[in-house]
């Protein structure tokens, strides 16, 4: 009995450990980045303060992105702020705004393609071919596609119900900023855990 106790607490404490968030102190180079498994598809418009560079791409299927910093320091505070920036989410009070003023990639939620919902109001979007349809019909979109006046609107236009940061999840990791998109099947857990699997795929 004693020594099936001892295995026990072996386990708990094991699985304990495994759950734990990975941390590191490395600084990565861009080579590695894309050797996890990371395909780089463009450049975040924005100069995020202190970078090097900053690249959205998909992982998995999923649109991810990376901001490198020269160090793990500056990862740590200059990277923190820009991560929390671009990954604001705030309460709706003016048309279907709900993302804070400076996120670049933002995504018109509550949309699935061939069904729409109700609630059109607020900003359109533009034709198809100037957004991009990702993950469980979540429309991408970028500041610059969507009509501002009622003489650009197009009725044929997809409903933006609401306008959102398209990353909510990051994590810092050594000198680099990684953010994800969220699935519509996964609770914010399962977001975080895609994170940490983006992470774990990095060399050590």
């Amino acid at each position: 009995m004693k020594y099936l106790l001892i295995a026990f607490l072996i386990t708990l404490i094991s699985c304990s450990y495994t759950n734990q968030p990975k941390e590191t102190t490395k600084v990565f180079t861009l080579d590695e980045v894309k050797s996890s498994g990371f395909k780089n598809r463009g450049e975040f418009q924005t100069e995020f303060k202190d970078s090097k560079i900053s690249i959205w791409g998909f992982y998995k299927g999923r649109e991810v992105a990376f901001i490198m910093y020269p160090s793990v320091e500056l990862a740590k505070s200059s990277g923190l702020s820009t991560a929390k920036e671009q990954t604001e989410k705030i309460e709706i009070v003016e048309k279907n705004i709900g993302h804070g003023p400076n996120v670049e990639k933002l995504a018109c939620r509550g949309y699935k393609p061939g069904v729409g919902v109700a609630g059109r109001g607020g900003l359109k979007l533009n034709s198809y071919s100037q957004s991009v349809l990702g993950l469980n019909g979540t429309l991408i979109i970028n500041k610059s596609d969507i009509f501002l006046t009622n003489d650009e609107i197009e009725n044929n236009a997809p409903p933006c119900v609401r306008r959102e940061p398209l990353y909510t999840h990051y994590k810092i990791f050594g000198n680099l900023v990684i953010m994800a998109e969220p699935l519509t099947t996964e609770d914010e857990n399962g977001t975080a855990d895609f994170v940490e699997k983006i992470s774990s795929a990095l060399p050590e």
